[in-house]
C-alpha cells in the first residue's frame, strides 16, 4: 500500500481505494455499496474519494500486520482483491485491468455464494 502514496504514483494518484475504508465510513459491515458512495468526499474514511490515508484506524492490526506496514514488501503491486471469503485467498495486480479481471472472480464466487458478499 505504501507505494500508493508515493509521489510519483501515476497508477492512483494517492488513492489507497479500499472497499473496507468506504464501509468503515458508513458504519456497514458488507463490501456492498453504491457508485455514489464511492465517490462521497464526505465519508472521510473513504480512500477512493480522499488521497492519502484514512483520518484514523479502521480495526485493529495484528502483528504481522504491524510488521508489513513497518518494513513493506517492495512489490510492484497497486490492487488486490479477496477472490475467496472462505480460503482468504487474494490477488495482486499491478494495472486496473487486470485488477478489473480478479474483481470480476470475486463477483463470480460472490454470484456461487448466495449472502456472503452482502
Amino acid at each position: 500500500m505504501e507505494n500508493r502514496l508515493g509521489e510519483d504514483n501515476t497508477e492512483t494518484n494517492g488513492l489507497i481505494q479500499s472497499d473496507a475504508t468506504v464501509t468503515y465510513g458508513l458504519d456497514r459491515r458488507s463490501f456492498d455499496f453504491t457508485e455514489e458512495e464511492r465517490a462521497d468526499e464526505s465519508n472521510p474514511y473513504n480512500t477512493f474519494a480522499n488521497p492519502g490515508l484514512p483520518v484514523g484506524p479502521i480495526g485493529s492490526p495484528g502483528a504481522e500486520a504491524i510488521d508489513a506496514a513497518v518494513n513493506p514488501a517492495d512489490v510492484p503491486f497497486y490492487y488486490w482483491v479477496t477472490v475467496n471469503l472462505d480460503t482468504g485467498e487474494t490477488k495482486f495486480s499491478e494495472t486496473l485491468a487486470e485488477h478489473a479481471v480478479y474483481v470480476a472472480e470475486y463477483q463470480a464466487w460472490c454470484a456461487d455464494n448466495p449472502g456472503r458478499c452482502s
